[in-house]
């Protein structure tokens, strides 16, 4: 629960673009609140955060926090995390103690609260010392399941969904938390299309439907699909050792005949993240092809035998866009074009390379709170020069819509490989990871997708495979789509 560092760390962990398929403990909510000490600290936390004020953050870091997480980032980074909560939320009403069956220790607390802006609710979670001054040593707000004892909510028909959700988008955007576009498709109609904000604030360019947004992670669904077009072909087994398509230049060391291809598409091979201290340090223009990035993994070795666990891998679909290049002995990028976003009609996507011309691209931007207003901080120096298997692409909400109609129709793949490519592999520790997409069963059936996220960047596509949605939304704020996808998937759960 270690998550509250700062407001770029919460964009990193969207990247995983997994959906939690574990059930979720039972719980019921307490009112009025208990007076216990992990919920005083909850309580207070709520106070100091709806304020808004710098100075009474700075002064429940420097005597509610417990050292190690005090010390865990700078002030200035915790304040930066305060801010950017009360921004996007605009005031949280307290509800009540959330409690769970079987009971957590004494020592946490979840406090439920309402978001006025967001129209949801949040939980402020707590730990605490077990000895007096009861310092915090873990804080988060994250999303809350609706509470206990409150009447059951109207069921929804489609039209109603999309206009709920067409209001809910107009709000962000007017409170200037939200820059970008939105696509809900229900069976064969669009019943909901939004492009809102500014998509190049040096100039003022509006953001169009048309308008190109960085995919972040999910380049990995175009990745996944690619590898099972070559098993359809008979060029690839899931079950290869990479080094059947790797020499030793490629992660020289780690045992490749150990890592399957299935493992590179699943996360579960063990390898980590190529976004190391070397590509810190390192010009972006070292890096526009997959074999460019090879030197990054000079030193990479597996965290766990492959197929035993999971850990989100960007390496991992980085060598399976190099296992795409051998196998097909095409370019990976034009490997795509031939038979994902070609076939699919997608015109509008592409990793494009940001040191030429590209009509249309929407600048990512971080939107701080600052004195006497807001300011804006682009992503031109944070990200890569070219997306690539793992991610940084560009694509339209329209585009996207495309991918997941294309998929459903079986355009890109048969229907036996579309069902390995969305299939979960408990077999291999990854149940709720298919090949490049994540997997979740709801009450409305199977929910297939990716999201994506990073400095200035976020974006979601949910393919409700059996009740007929589509939900697609890019923006290039960090973390603002994330808020509307989770409004999308709240709604589509009310629905007849």
């Amino acid at each position: 629960m270690h998550r509250l560092l700062s407001a770029g760390i919460v964009v990193l962990l969207s990247t995983l673009g997994v959906f939690a398929q574990s059930a979720p403990p039972k719980y019921r909510d307490v009112k009025p609140v208990p007076d216990t000490p992990a919920l005083r600290r909850a309580q207070e936390v709520l106070e100091v955060l709806n304020s808004g004020d710098p100075a009474r953050v700075k002064s429940l870091v420097e005597t509610a926090f417990a050292p190690a997480f005090r010390d865990g980032a700078p002030l200035e980074e915790h304040q930066a995390a305060f801010a950017r909560w009360n921004d996007l939320n605009r005031g949280l009403e307290a509800y009540g103690a959330r409690v769970y069956d079987p009971p957590r220790p004494e020592t946490e607390a979840v406090l439920v609260v309402r978001s006025r802006l967001l129209d949801a609710w949040r939980a402020v979670s707590v730990e605490v010392e077990p000895q007096p001054p009861h310092r915090i040593v873990a804080l988060d707000l994250n999303r809350a399941r609706t509470p206990t004892g409150l009447p059951a909510q109207a069921r929804l028909e489609p039209a109603q969904i999309a206009k709920t959700l067409g209001a809910f988008v107009d709000r962000l955007a007017a409170a200037g938390v939200f820059s970008g576009t939105v696509l809900v498709r229900k069976d064969d109609r669009v019943l909901l299309t939004r492009a809102v904000g500014v998509a190049h604030r040096d100039f003022g360019a509006p953001v169009r439907l048309d308008t190109k947004f960085n995919l972040g992670s999910m380049n990995k669904m175009f990745t996944g699909v690619a590898v099972m077009k070559l098993v359809q072909q008979g060029k690839v087994s899931l079950d290869d050792p990479i080094d059947k398509y790797l020499d030793a230049t490629w992660l020289p060391k780690v045992d490749k005949s150990k890592v399957r291809v299935k493992h590179l598409l699943t996360h579960t091979s063990g390898l980590g993240s190529y976004f190391n201290d070397a590509f810190d340090r390192s010009s972006r223009l070292l890096f526009r092809n997959v074999d460019d990035y090879k030197p990054l993994l000079a030193e990479e070795t597996l965290a766990f035998e492959p197929g035993t666990d999971w850990a989100y891998s960007n390496t991992g679909m980085l060598v399976a866009g190099a296992v795409i290049e051998k196998a097909s002995g095409m370019d990976y990028f034009e490997f795509v074009r031939r038979n994902v976003t070609g076939p699919a009609g997608m015109t509008s996507t592409d990793s494009y390379e940001l040191d030429k011309v590209n009509p249309n691209l929407a600048v990512g931007y971080e939107r701080r709170p600052a004195p006497g207003g807001v300011e804006y901080r682009n992503n031109i120096f944070d990200h890569v020069l070219r997306g690539g298997p793992a991610g940084g692409g560009y694509s339209t909400v329209e585009d996207l819509d495309r991918f997941a109609q294309a998929l459903r129709t079986h355009a890109l793949l048969d229907a036996a490989s579309t069902g390995e490519l969305l299939r979960p592999r408990p077999e291999i520790a990854s149940p709720d990871y298919g090949l490049g997409f994540g997997l979740d069963q709801t009450a409305a059936g199977r929910r297939v997708g990716h999201s994506g996220g990073f400095t200035g960047i976020s974006a979601g596509l949910d393919i409700y495979l059996d009740a007929g949605w589509n939900v697609a939304v890019l923006s290039n704020y960090g973390e603002a789509a994330d808020v509307v996808v989770t409004k999308a998937a709240e709604l589509i759960l009310q629905g007849r």
